[in-house]
């Protein structure tokens, strides 16, 4: 949370949901998101200065509590773009002490009053301290649900406090489990440290003419996004499955082999491509943390590292790639990385503040947020997509999530420009497209 409000709203985290059907009025959206803050404790708090520790924050149930809720009319023709160019206006914005941490817009042509299958969006931005991918995703659903009055008994009563990442991996191990699984990373991220004697090769970067300590002034997030159809999800699932890999594997290795072809590297070492990647840790505590509660719940492992001249060219190649990468995963979650830098992910992420430090960033990030609980229908509204969003203006590499939403795959691609330009970001997406229909077609 100090993050986000020193650092003019970075990591802030948003979805549209792009909608088709009648005008939604503010009423009855507000009435959907009243039943909303009636489930989720944390929607219905106010975030304020803990008065024990200055420099921390606590959050202050107020069931009188009302979310910001903007109605703000475009044109039809717009309805692609125009949550674009607000939310440029909007990404910096800090949330204020005492009010909540989310807020809504609802986004429709006036003109449009009495058309019941135009378009509509529905936007909700909320801090990142207190969600993820995955939880942001339920909550976007459950308004739907709401507003579609539908499944009323969801709202009857509220979800309990949900707990932090930290606290459910600290009840997960015992005192020697703790020792156990810290000290086992601690030697893997020496291991890697020792043996990876290559430079990371890097995407380029454009020149600017202002301190890298000052992105948060001078940047701000382009993203661009990529989308298999129903079909083609569904030929990438098949695939996946006959080679034994996830489909998190299969568009990683397009990712890196994408990467390869506009990295940077020093010409008198060898280079490598090295990526992070995020974990979710819900199903890796004991007992499991819920999908429903409205939570942060990410952590990762020790990056992926590969060589610039292994990078392979071919289908069967790519493919093999992706079972290397699924091996790797599956490895460094057994031996309970994912827990290990949980319990330090605070520490770490404050460590990165600062300006970019380029000899030890990865090429580039990944993050899956899985397949996500939409439907197609909400009474007599459709969900034609979900497009993510998130503020990077500190984000100095390339980053890329992918989601399935009803069937279709989605990439985003994101980072701070001006120095990560958005043609860069483009280049890797359509590269990254054209190396995942590759694997699917041959």
């Amino acid at each position: 949370m100090q993050t986000s409000l020193q650092h003019q709203g970075y990591t802030k985290v948003g979805e549209v949901l792009h909608l088709r059907g009648p005008r939604i009025s503010l009423e009855r959206l507000s009435a959907a998101i009243g039943l909303l803050q009636h489930r989720h404790p944390v929607l219905r708090s106010r975030l304020q200065i803990n008065p024990e520790k200055p420099d921390s924050f606590l959050l202050e149930e107020d069931d009188t509590l009302q979310l910001q809720i903007r109605e703000i009319p475009r044109k039809r023709t717009d309805h692609l773009t125009f949550w674009r160019q607000e939310w440029s206006k909007q990404e910096k914005k800090i949330t204020d002490i005492g009010q909540g941490l989310a807020e809504f817009w609802l986004l429709q042509d006036p003109e449009d009053d009495n058309n019941d299958n135009s378009p509509r969006e529905v936007v909700v931005i909320c801090e990142h301290s207190v969600c993820d991918g995955l939880s942001l995703s339920n909550v976007a659903h459950e308004v739907l649900i709401a507003l579609a009055d539908e499944n009323g008994n969801m709202f009857a009563n509220s979800l309990s406090w949900p707990i932090t990442m930290e606290t459910a991996i600290q009840r997960s191990l015992s005192i020697v489990g703790k020792l156990l699984t810290f000290g086992r990373f601690i030697l893997a991220a020496l291991r890697l440290r020792a043996s990876n004697t290559w430079s990371i090769a890097r995407i380029p970067i454009a020149n600017v003419d202002f301190p890298l300590t000052d992105m948060c002034d001078y940047c701000h997030t382009e993203s661009c996004y990529s989308m298999l159809n129903k079909e083609e999800t569904q030929k990438l699932v098949e695939k996946c499955h006959h080679e034994g890999v996830t489909v998190t594997s299969a568009v990683s290795s397009a990712i890196l082999c994408a990467a390869s072809m506009h990295v940077k590297s020093e010409d008198d070492r060898p280079s490598a491509l090295r990526m992070s990647i995020g974990a979710d840790t819900r199903r890796r505590c004991v007992p499991p943390i819920s999908n429903h509660d409205l939570s942060y719940q990410v952590s990762g492992i020790l990056p992926f590292i590969i060589p610039t001249r292994d990078i392979p060219a071919t289908s069967e190649g790519m493919w093999q790639l992706a079972k290397i990468f699924g091996d790797f995963v599956k490895t460094s979650v057994n031996a309970g990385q994912i827990l290990a830098l949980g319990m330090i992910m605070g520490k770490i992420f404050q460590k990165t503040l600062g300006p970019p430090n380029f000899s030890e960033l990865p090429t580039c990030g990944i993050s899956s947020w899985g397949v996500l609980s939409f439907s197609e229908d909400y009474g007599r509204w459709k969900l034609a997509a979900m497009t993510p969003f998130v503020n990077m203006i500190k984000g100095a590499m390339p980053f890329a999530t992918l989601q399935t939403v009803n069937g279709i795959l989605t990439i985003m691609y994101i980072g701070a420009a001006p120095l990560i330009p958005i043609d860069i970001l483009e280049n890797l997406r359509d590269d990254t497209m054209q190396k995942l229909h590759q694997m699917i077609e041959d």
